[in-house]
């Protein structure tokens, strides 16, 4: 009898041990807020649910709403959205309660969320992340929530939505990361104008990348015949091994058509696999400019890209909390929205690497550039504005 009663307790504590850990897999106090929005709300967490209300009194001038935020994994990307969403609710005096919670990319658990802001009487989802935006496709198109779409590649592209101007015409609002190829190729000219040869890094095993930066990408420049190259890294093997290996035959191969390089570039995409390797690539690549599609590969001193046409994360996240704002006072139906792209997009410059490969930058990038890095490596202009 003793020995069934210290078995029944010991499978007690097991099932207790499996229901902490599947708790564990959606935990959401990596979330932290910024400074500025910790003296503007309270933050705690319950259970697996981060809860964020106002500090301030509310005032009848004030929209009070409810919003349920939802994301996939832990990221840092995220925390930025919820961040400037916070910033940009305060500002327009919307006196927001918010609930967060990350589905782990569990798609049983995000329906339970979902059901959970149906019930109790949440006005809007908010989603960051690819993944949550494809669940909220998949799942929830024609919900009863309005639902704002943030941090996630082109939708278009990813088949999400059928275009940029007609909107969804259901209960879901979308924003873009991804600049339109032909923008993107517009100042690839301007940089080099006689360009003859890029090659492009990538991870392979990245669907959302292989179909909006990629595919596209190649498509548009075989169009236009350029030579078009691959540095292309995956799983197999680690992509340190990868980057060293193949930047060198790169280089090696576009000189055949171009024996000085200076009608060549390496493309970076938004792969992490890739874009997390920025040292290594500018070390490797000698007299060959690194450019890209994100605006945080251009970072101080010299182990950076030398340009990004791209879309910082934050300006992103600051247009899907406008649109928020705009559906949660009314202002629009969120299927009328067009897919909220931002424009122009935002372009990086490091000159400190521009002038380690003597490359020269047009003033049509310069006046236009949201970040500057100055000779020195050191950041003068973030976000259009010049830093003392």
């Amino acid at each position: 009898m003793r020995k069934y009663i210290l078995t029944s307790v010991m499978l007690l504590l097991l099932l207790q041990q499996l229901g902490a850990a599947e708790r564990s897999k959606h935990y959401i106090s990596w979330l932290k807020l910024s400074d500025k929005n910790l003296t503007l709300y309270e933050r705690t967490i319950e259970e697996d649910s981060l809860v964020i209300e106002p500090k301030w009194e509310k005032t009848d001038s004030f929209l009070e709403a409810r919003l349920f935020v939802l994301v996939s994994k832990k990221s840092g990307s995220y925390t930025t959205a919820v961040n400037k969403l916070l910033e940009i609710l305060e500002r327009e005096e919307v006196y927001a309660h918010l609930t967060v919670q990350n589905f782990a990319k569990d798609e049983d658990y995000a329906k339970q969320a979902v059901v959970f802001a149906e019930q109790n009487d949440y006005d809007l989802i908010f989603t960051a992340g690819s993944e949550s935006a494809r669940f909220i496709k998949s799942y929830y198109e024609g919900g009863k929530l309005p639902v704002v779409v943030s941090i996630t590649k082109d939708p278009v592209l990813l088949g999400l939505v059928e275009d940029y101007d007609t909107g969804s015409r259901s209960n879901i609002a979308w924003t873009s990361l991804n600049v339109p190829i032909n923008l993107q190729m517009d100042y690839l000219k301007r940089l080099k104008p006689n360009i003859k040869n890029i090659t492009i890094m990538y991870d392979r095993n990245h669907g959302a990348v292989m179909a909006t930066e990629v595919q596209p990408f190649k498509s548009r420049l075989k169009q236009l015949k350029l030579n078009v190259f691959d540095i292309a890294v995956g799983d197999d093997v680690p992509a340190e091994d990868t980057l060293s290996q193949k930047i060198p035959v790169a280089i090696e191969t576009m000189k055949e058509s171009d024996p000085s390089l200076q009608n060549s570039i390496f493309w970076v995409t938004s792969s992490t696999a890739v874009f997390s390797k920025i040292d290594m690539i500018s070390q490797l690549s000698s007299v060959v400019p690194v450019l890209g599609s994100i605006p945080n590969i251009v970072s101080e001193g010299t182990s950076s890209a030398v340009l990004a046409v791209g879309i910082d994360r934050r300006n992103n996240a600051h247009l899907a909390s406008v649109y928020a704002i705009r559906i949660l006072k009314k202002q629009v139906d969120p299927g009328q929205l067009k897919v909220g792209v931002v424009t122009p997009p935002d372009l990086a410059i490091n000159f400190a690497v521009a002038r380690k490969i003597n490359l020269k930058i047009p003033f049509s990038i310069i006046e236009s550039a949201a970040f500057i890095y100055d000779y020195g490596g050191k950041m003068v202009r973030n976000f259009g504005q010049d830093v003392k």
